[in-house]
């Protein structure tokens, strides 16, 4: 009995269907190493920031009391000031009173605001990218996005959630790079005068849903999805 060996055409055809299920799977492959990878960091910052936050209460016996510097400042300087406090507790790379330069993108802190999506592919319009807030680019890696609503941590939004806030930082957990979009490597947090919470954290909970993060979302829910599971 002789053994039969695979003809040229037959191990080309094996070939180009190996090929085509590895064109199919591995993007998704990937997508899912690097969401491992942005939720793994996500989570670090959330607890750095949370540690610098207890950081503070603990020097000033209120976080709300380590904020009364900031209280007369300019809506810019109000974001550098807070800024400055949490900094004194976080490992950093450099700091931006502004988020980016459009003249000089490699020195920036942030990427450019146009260039952000949301999770569904649109462009992000939100409030949670503002010129005036004040940038740290931590030691990881992570770019820090810090807003100061007011320093009595007392902001809310008409009573459409019962909490009440100082302001809010938004994550870019892979700094410069891509892909910039919220709900994958850009997240929201609320400073509150007790803790840092996920943005939402309170309908979520309430709730007990797991948020809109889905494709099809802008993917502010996110953060809650991903802090809170």
């Amino acid at each position: 009995m002789t053994n039969r060996a695979f003809t040229l055409a037959e191990t080309l055809i094996t070939i180009g269907i190996i090929g085509i299920v590895a064109s199919m799977t591995l993007p998704t492959i990937i997508n899912n190493i690097n969401m491992r990878h942005y939720i793994t960091i996500l989570k670090e910052d959330y607890s750095i920031l949370s540690q610098a936050h207890n950081a503070i209460t603990a020097e000033n016996g209120s976080f709300q009391s380590g904020l009364q510097t900031c209280e007369n400042k300019t809506s810019k300087d109000k974001n550098k000031c807070l800024m400055e406090i949490f900094g004194e507790h976080l490992k950093q790379i450099r700091t931006c009173e502004t988020p980016y330069n459009m003249d000089d993108e490699k020195n920036s802190c942030f990427t450019e605001f146009s260039k952000i999506k949301h999770l569904n592919g649109t462009a992000a319009t939100t409030n949670y990218l503002n010129r005036d807030a004040a940038t740290i680019i931590l030691a990881n890696g992570s770019a820090i996005l810090f807003f100061l609503d007011n320093a009595n941590c007392d902001f809310t939004y008409d009573g459409y959630y019962s909490y009440k806030r100082c302001g809010w930082i938004t994550i870019d957990v892979n700094g410069l790079q891509k892909p910039n979009t919220f709900g994958k490597d850009l997240y929201v947090l609320y400073i509150m005068d007790k803790a840092i919470r996920p943005l939402l954290y309170e309908y979520l909970y309430e709730d007990l849903k797991n948020g809109d993060c889905t494709p099809t979302s802008n993917g502010f829910s996110c953060s809650s999805h991903y802090l809170l599971k």
